[in-house]
């Protein structure tokens, strides 16, 4: 079989942290990942090869998301990574729905497993690097993921519940997939989808149904599976970014990094967190409902 040895993965709820601790860590020198340009061609490998122009010893050009920065035109033709849902889904074939299923119960077959790491570790090779990284957000899926990396490294991002979730409702993809119903599939008991189907006009309160579940099921996983995995805190690396930047690279093994330093240099990281200092009006009225819901003491019924 095909080796990776070790890929670094980033779990997280969405909207947690996950995107600017990622963007840090991958901009190490020895890391691959996913990019838009894969993306947009799920099937090709070749593409990989387009990480070699924007990043070669003559300079570095850098793509980021915009909900965290200012960008450029540009910005969208340059080579940076993404969580690549279509690429995903491509990858993994029509037998599960890696989207939205929480894929508690599946792993793949050993001929789906080789086929996956064929592809990895191509574009592992294209881009001109050593190790696989990659990030994805909401269910952990991390019994599927360990399936196919039994070595992975994990590295799951947390984020006050109430900032998390007032921030997704702020999002379009949010208000159009997770506000009225469930979004992720597979892991709710028959009385949490029958309060579920009668609740769709309390977007705070599903968001934090669905919420609660990412964190119980991530954390019953990573039991379960026993898998290498550090919790980051967003609040504490915007606290001391250096400190968690080092100590998320020595739980990975990975040396210290000359375009991560030069980025903590550049770069002036934000707390998200105080631009949402204030409550939501329409979150406060639920807010006590929430907080059952959160703590686990709320009794489900339709």
């Amino acid at each position: 079989m095909i080796t990776l040895a070790k890929p670094l993965i980033f779990i997280g709820s969405g909207r947690s942290g996950s995107t600017v601790i990622s963007e840090i860590i991958f901009r190490h020198e020895q890391l691959a990942w996913p990019s838009n340009y894969q993306e947009k061609f799920p099937s090709s490998n070749s593409v990989n090869f387009l990480r070699r122009f924007f990043e070669n010893k003559y300079w570095h050009i850098y793509g980021q998301k915009p909900q965290l920065n200012k960008v450029s035109f540009f910005n969208k033709f340059i080579f940076k990574p993404v969580e690549a849902y279509d690429f995903w889904e491509h990858i993994t074939g029509n037998r599960i729905d890696f989207s939205r299923s929480f894929l508690l119960n599946d792993t793949a077959t050993a001929e789906e497993a080789l086929t996956i790491r064929s592809f990895f570790a191509k574009m592992v090779k294209n881009q001109g690097r050593s190790r696989l990284s990659f990030k994805i957000t909401g269910p952990s899926r991390i019994g599927y993921l360990k399936s196919i990396f039994p070595d992975a490294i994990f590295i799951n991002i947390i984020r006050d519940p109430f900032y998390t979730i007032q921030s997704w409702l702020k999002v379009d993809f949010w208000q159009d997939k997770g506000a009225h119903q469930l979004w992720w599939l597979g892991a709710y008991t028959k009385e949490e989808e029958a309060w579920a189907s009668s609740h769709t006009d309390h977007p705070w309160l599903l968001a934090a149904l669905q919420y609660k579940k990412i964190q119980e099921k991530t954390n019953a996983e990573i039991a379960q599976h026993n898998v290498p995995c550090m919790t980051v805190a967003y609040e504490d690396f915007v606290e001391m970014p250096e400190k968690i930047v080092a100590d998320i690279l020595s739980f990975s093994a990975l040396p210290p990094s000359i375009q991560i330093s030069r980025y903590l240099k550049e770069n002036k990281i934000y707390n998200q967190n105080k631009k949402q200092l204030s409550m939501d009006p329409e979150m406060m009225k639920e807010k006590e409902m929430m907080d059952q819901i959160l703590s686990g003491h709320f009794a489900f019924s339709a």
